[in-house]
């Protein structure tokens, strides 16, 4: 029989806010495997859809250009909070941001070259030997290149997400809520930073229905057929179809219900505009 670590139940408990008890049976059961065991504990009740998310600590900073055409989105980490409101720390992260949007990976953006002789992993190395004295290390890095890229951080910069948009010009008032707030070129920032709002609290799982991978679907799937085995046979499938459009009405961007608004849809609320991408950090 498998006999779990300490540390493996208490990963699966922070993921899944399941008891200590349960998150020991469930590593039991699945033999160690952590997906598994997620799974084990959905099925029984006792961990909701949103277990399988993965979530990061860490500081989140955003910079879009002055065309608001690209965007980019970086995670640093250090060793303490306290370092994270640092203003020697600030600093180097604010002028990282800067130089991300020159760049198109992480990989570029550690040996890109601040000065002649100084390249962003040796400004890092530098503050780590001299200056603030803890490891800092560039975690992650997401850009995005649209018509417009819109932002938004959360205050306490431990999570923010980006999204790009076609079809930047409005030859029209927008109906909705920013009717007599905004006009034309001024609704895009408003809406976009609404959108960015709604990705950073409900980390979607993909913007449409068909980006969501065949394997989510069918471990859904999978999890309310077991949960309806005692269930009337012949309500199933149509109890299967109710599920799973929750399913998707909860993580798939287009489909969700605006958070400031539940009454109008994602789609419907960005009427004309169309997201290209978006990326989230956390």
């Amino acid at each position: 029989m498998y006999k779990p670590k300490i540390s493996e139940i208490t990963k699966l408990r922070k993921s899944t806010n399941s008891g200590i008890k349960d998150c020991k049976k469930a590593m039991i059961e699945s033999n160690g495997n952590f997906e598994k065991a997620i799974d084990w504990l959905r099925k029984k009740g006792v961990a909701d859809a949103t277990s399988f998310k993965k979530t990061n600590e860490g500081f989140v900073i955003c910079k879009i250009n002055k065309k608001k055409t690209i965007g980019v989105l970086l995670k640093i980490s250090c060793e303490t909070d306290f370092v994270t409101k640092n203003s020697t720390f600030l600093k180097m992260a604010k002028i990282i941001a800067n130089n991300a949007i020159f760049c198109k990976s992480k990989d570029e953006l550690l040996l890109f070259k601040i000065k002649k002789n100084l390249s962003v992993k040796e400004m890092i190395n530098h503050h780590i030997n001299n200056i603030i004295k803890e490891q800092i290390k560039l975690i992650s890095f997401e850009s995005i290149q649209s018509e417009f890229v819109g932002y938004y951080v959360h205050h306490s910069n431990k999570i923010g997400s980006i999204v790009g948009f076609y079809k930047y010009k409005y030859k029209y008032k927008y109906k909705y809520k920013y009717k007599y707030k905004y006009k034309y070129k001024k609704i895009i920032e408003a809406i976009s930073k609404e959108i960015a709002m709604q990705i950073v609290a409900t980390n979607p799982i993909g913007l449409e229905k068909k980006d969501i991978p065949r394997d989510v679907i069918k471990r859904e799937k999978n999890i309310i057929i077991n949960n309806l085995l005692f269930k009337n046979q012949n309500l199933i499938k149509k109890i299967i179809i109710g599920k799973l459009n929750k399913f998707f009405n909860e993580n798939v961007l287009l489909d969700q219900n605006l958070i400031t608004d539940k009454k109008i849809y994602i789609k419907k609320f960005i009427k004309n505009l169309k997201i290209s991408s978006y990326k989230r950090i956390s």
